[in-house]
């Protein structure tokens, strides 16, 4: 089954001729990515695989993708919002991957694909559905190259971060991953920007091994900082205590 709303759409220049399924690669891609047209019998839908894996692409034309989001909704990312409904082309795991978008490669390889096929259709940006971002695709194309070659997750990508009343930095969108968000509490002379590394930490941990389940503590990012772990009754919320005394830098 097809996904409705694919968790990754491109934002493309509206081009009257185009048609998804006859899509052509440059002969340095199609090397790495295979088409296949012939899966579904709607032309607006294609398989891509790519490293072994099989991901959908999908074409919405301009008034098709404004319903998959609001611009007003979106948090704008090296980018503006959208002054006119724009055509995207939208890309979800296949079906038999579905379980498996904690995956490191899977997802690298579900990046790099958007990348790579958003280049060739001089892409103007992305929008990740899950946390409602909508990015600049300069800035997609320099965080998520640097990923695909062991850097680290992408977190202003595919994950957002908001402050709460209360001084809590909560993510949103990690739950994509995991199926739970974690919401942040630090000591007040904590600087924000600390505070945010730590987070960020937190939800790639999260998003790569999986939700924390159980209270339990550990060991802070720097000495004699500890941090303190209670998920929700129903574990969508993982609540994290930093307990520490002097804060420290974190690079």
């Amino acid at each position: 089954m097809v996904q409705n709303e694919p968790p990754l759409l491109i934002m493309i220049p509206e081009t009257a001729e185009f048609r998804l399924s006859q899509l052509a690669l440059p002969k340095e891609l199609a090397t790495q990515i295979t088409l296949n047209v012939e899966k579904y019998s709607d032309l607006n839908i294609i398989e891509a695989v790519m490293g072994g894996m099989s991901f959908t692409l999908t074409q919405h034309l301009a008034q098709d993708a404004f319903r998959h989001f609001s611009a007003q909704k979106l948090d704008h990312i090296f980018c503006h919002a959208p002054e006119c409904p724009a055509p995207a082309i939208g890309i979800s795991l296949s079906d038999h991957m579905a379980g498996a978008k904690h995956d490191t490669t899977v997802n690298r390889n579900f990046l790099k694909l958007a990348r790579l096929i958003g280049q060739t259709l001089d892409a103007t940006s992305i929008v990740w559905q899950p946390a409602r971002l909508h990015v600049g695709f300069d800035y997609f194309v320099e965080a998520t190259s640097q990923y695909s070659e062991g850097g680290p997750f992408p977190v202003l990508v595919q994950i957002a971060i908001s402050e709460d009343s209360k001084g809590r930095f909560q993510t949103f969108g990690l739950s994509y991953f995991s199926g739970q968000e974690v919401r942040l509490n630090a000591p007040a002379d904590y600087p924000q920007n600390q505070v945010i590394k730590r987070l960020v930490r937190i939800a790639h941990d999260i998003a790569t091994n999986g939700k924390i389940d159980t209270p339990t503590e550990a060991e802070g990012f720097a000495s004699g900082e500890t941090l303190s772990f209670t998920p929700n009754a129903d574990q969508t919320i993982v609540d994290v205590m930093v307990v520490a005394g002097k804060p420290r830098q974190l690079e």
